[in-house]
């Protein structure tokens, strides 16, 4: 088994989520069950610059697919910020921004 410890920006992550790449095993992960509440808390801390906890990721190699083995909420509230379902302080993310 090979093992890598690379650095994934959110963009990439982001970019690999559309893509339909990411997977998520519900035989042993939960479902979404945080409050936007919650997901509103994930973001304001990602804007004001705290350290997350690293998403841990294991990539098959046979298909390019990556397979979410923690951190599905976290990647969850994030991608539901960049699409601009939920906001932050009553802002929004700015696409033109990135």
């Amino acid at each position: 088994m090979k093992t890598s410890t690379d650095g994934l920006s959110i963009l990439i992550a982001y970019n690999n989520y559309r893509k339909n790449l990411f997977f998520v095993n519900r035989v042993y992960q939960r479902k979404l069950v945080w409050t936007v509440s919650e997901k509103e808390l994930l973001i304001d801390s990602i804007l004001k610059q705290y350290a997350l906890p690293s998403f841990l990721l294991s990539k098959d190699e046979n298909k390019d697919t990556f397979e979410i083995l923690d951190g599905v909420q976290r990647l969850s509230a994030i991608f539901e910020f960049i699409e601009n379902k939920i906001s932050v302080n009553g802002k929004y993310f700015n696409v033109d921004t990135f």
